[in-house]
């Protein structure tokens, strides 16, 4: 690996100092690949996510669980294992940069970007340059400009948001372009990240109220579901109640009707008994009279036999055709309209209450007509009984036992 491509990954991005193998400047991996160092990721941790500098992707969880970014960290090991080798091979046998003398080189000025003795080093120049021992010189050393190698980084493209070297500016790519230290962008860009940060804890505060939201409104349609549930069936079991009423109202007026019609029935099955007993006694009556060889009583017989007759069909003609059952039968509607609304369920339930209560007021007149009905049947058959039982004893055969309402 070439040198500015080392010093390109072993310096954080956020505060663009040098990473080391421990400490706040440990290398610290987020799940978008890019590595930043420990104290800058603590600051960037906000609402248990960290969002990149670089491309704003989140990387949730607590800091604790970050992962250490070993490539680098074996990258930094192995440059300070080669420049403390070389620091000690120097040490041995090293020129001064500062004053050309041979000297034990152990310190290092980070503007000049020389390798000098202790006694240069503590001149007031290179005190006021900033200088370091020989061993934080990778950490001390700034990035290079990939177009002009010998110049640091130390400007800031407004216009391209890059960072530039001076030659970049004068006759680089960023020529004219409005440019500012390094240092004051990078304090501008930490202002810039904890803004950030807080409009991005501002957001999740409202994606947490947001999902919360949607939560209790989930909960609030659940129970007016089942409420509205438990409202359709209690109501449509008021409806299935009325229905099951009238249900037994229609059948009990059907019960009554041929209950009725049983009774009319047996009457005209008593009273056509009664008349084909009599047209027997007369058909009898007309053979026997055929072979009868007294005159007197042909001639007595005949007229009375006629007379049975005419009076048979006048009782035949006043009992009527038989009349069929009645047409009973029941026809299920279609309702065509759909009830609008659940508050119609109490409509419909005192409009059922209310023809329950008219049916059952049909039900006791037609119970009472029914009543009188048969007094009136009862009343008729005791006449009929009465008319047979005063019918003289010789007028009934002695192969038949039979009464007749009439007197012949």
């Amino acid at each position: 690996m070439s040198l500015s491509k080392f010093r390109e990954v072993s310096i954080c991005q956020v505060c663009f100092e040098a990473f080391e193998v421990q400490g706040n400047k440990l290398p610290k991996l987020l799940d978008c690949g890019h590595s930043f160092c420990l104290g800058d990721c603590s600051q960037l941790h906000k609402d248990g996510a960290i969002s990149c500098p670089l491309d704003r992707s989140f990387t949730r969880g607590p800091l604790a669980n970050l992962k250490t970014n070993f490539t680098v960290v074996d990258l930094i090991a192995e440059m300070n294992q080669v420049s403390n080798s070389a620091e000690s091979s120097s040490n041995r046998q090293a020129v001064c940069e500062g004053c050309d003398k041979p000297s034990v080189v152990d310190m290092y000025c980070t503007k000049c970007e020389t390798d000098m003795c202790s006694e240069c080093a503590g001149r007031t120049i290179h005190q006021k340059h900033g200088v370091v021992p020989l061993k934080q010189k990778a950490k001390a050393i700034k990035p290079k400009c990939k177009e002009h190698d010998d110049m640091p980084l130390n400007l800031y493209c407004e216009q391209c948001k890059v960072v530039c070297c001076l030659m970049c500016m004068n006759v680089g790519d960023h020529k004219g372009h409005p440019v500012i230290p390094a240092k004051q962008a990078s304090q501008n860009a930490k202002k810039d990240l904890l803004e950030i940060g807080t409009a991005v804890a501002a957001f999740n505060s409202r994606i947490e109220a947001d999902l919360h939201a949607t939560s209790t409104n989930k909960q609030e349609s659940e129970r007016l579901l089942y409420a509205i549930e438990a409202n359709i069936k209690s109501h449509f079991q008021v409806v299935v109640r009325a229905a099951k009423a009238r249900e037994q109202v229609l059948l009990n007026e059907i019960r009554t009707t041929q209950e009725d019609e049983m009774l009319q029935f047996d009457f005209q099955t008593k009273q056509l008994v009664l008349l084909s007993s009599e047209v027997s006694f007369v058909t009898d009556r007309i053979s026997s009279l055929d072979k009868e060889s007294d005159e007197v009583t042909l001639l007595s017989d005949v007229p009375r036999l006629d007379l049975m007759l005419q009076s048979l069909k006048k009782q035949q003609s006043a009992f009527g055709e038989p009349q069929p059952p009645s047409q009973i039968s029941f026809v299920c509607t279609n309702i065509s309209g759909q009830v609008s609304a659940l508050g119609q369920l109490k409509c419909l339930k005192a409009e059922a209450q209310r023809k329950a209560a008219e049916e059952k007021a049909r039900q006791a007149e037609a119970e009472r007509k029914a009543a009188e009905e048969k007094a009136r049947q009862a009343q008729r058959l005791a006449i009929l009984d009465d008319a047979i039982a005063q019918r003289p004893a010789q007028r009934i055969p002695p192969n038949a036992q039979r009464i007749y309402p009439y007197d012949v």
